[in-house]
């Protein structure tokens, strides 16, 4: 169903409604994106904690979603602002 398709075409399905679509991209992304996280907080359990709100903030930002940049590029930028909120909570 979705081998080929681009992550950004994925992420305008899951706008539109299609939720097999947000599948697709979590199951293409979570790993590197866990890592990232990982990497960044030194701690696999914050970085767990940082992971589930990174797709909580993908999830409810989906409606404003616009092919402006790469998905990736999007799905990073999230991930690098909950790690900067969790920094400076801190």
């Amino acid at each position: 169903m979705v081998e080929g398709v681009s992550d950004e075409e994925l992420m305008l399905r899951y706008r539109d409604g299609e939720a097999g679509a947000f599948d697709a991209l979590y199951r293409r992304h979570k790993g590197p994106v866990f890592r990232y996280l990982k990497r960044q907080a030194g701690d696999a359990a914050v970085a767990e904690e940082l992971f589930q709100d990174v797709w909580i903030r993908l999830i409810n930002a989906r409606h404003d979603y616009a092919v402006k940049a790469r998905f990736t590029t999007w799905l990073y930028t999230i991930a690098h602002n909950r790690l900067l909120d969790h920094f400076r909570a801190r």
